[in-house]
């Protein structure tokens, strides 16, 4: 049963269990379209108007659509934390680069000028 303007539950779980590798582009595309429109619905129709199974189908939609925006978030959490690792990373080997760079230009200088004292 679907409550007026809505998506049909059947039809959802249907879509849900058929593999997307299955579908056309016209099908994909019409899920795609109906999801949201019915989500547009969902969040117009107050509660105590929709039928059990609809309420049922709306939470667990939210449930998925918040999993999905807590795995987003965490995804940019850690990709933001990545590239500060890599920053971290570059400015070391900067500055390792300068502290060897340093010690070759030193010995560089301290060889030359023992060489200059072992020819006087």
């Amino acid at each position: 049963m679907s409550d007026l303007g809505r998506k049909n539950v059947s039809d959802k779980v249907n879509e849900a269990v058929q593999p997307d590798s299955e579908k056309s582009a016209l099908d994909k595309t019409k899920e795609q379209v109906t999801d949201k429109l019915d989500k547009v619905a969902a969040k117009g129709t107050p509660e105590d108007q929709k039928s059990f199974a609809q309420t049922i189908s709306d939470n667990i939609q939210t449930g998925h659509d918040d999993a999905k925006k807590k795995i987003g978030d965490d995804e940019s959490t850690l990709a933001d934390t990545a590239s500060q690792y890599v920053d971290a990373a570059k400015e070391q080997i900067g500055n390792a680069a300068q502290y060897v760079s340093g010690v070759v230009t030193g010995a560089k200088e301290g060889a030359s000028e023992a060489a200059g004292s072992n020819k006087k």
